[in-house]
């Protein structure tokens, strides 16, 4: 899976989309899938542990938690910039990912 295709459904799962969430159906989706970058794992991981859909609390938490498993120095505007990725385009990507053989 290529390194956008992470990041989309990444971006996805902080801010949403236009017609809402994707944080259920994503922790589903996404609980096996194998991470091909080291941070978008761990900050999957984060993500996911969170309860909150709410991308100001998202933005406050993610720093501490990814900083203290050792990614300080990361640029987050790319991940709370607002999209217009459909809801539904977002879940097919997952859907993707998810079915992807490493």
């Amino acid at each position: 899976m290529k390194h956008q295709d992470e990041m989309m459904a990444l971006r996805a799962f902080c801010m949403g989309t236009p017609q809402g969430s994707v944080r259920k159906i994503g922790k589903s989706l996404l609980a096996n899938y194998r991470w091909q970058n080291v941070f978008h794992e761990a900050m999957w991981k984060v993500l996911a542990s969170f309860r909150s859909e709410n991308p100001q609390i998202l933005r406050q938490l993610l720093p501490t938690d990814l900083t203290r498993l050792g990614f300080p120095d990361v640029s987050w505007e790319e991940f709370f910039a607002p999209h217009r990725m459909a809801r539904e385009d977002v879940i097919n990507l997952m859907r993707r990912m998810a079915a992807m053989k490493f």
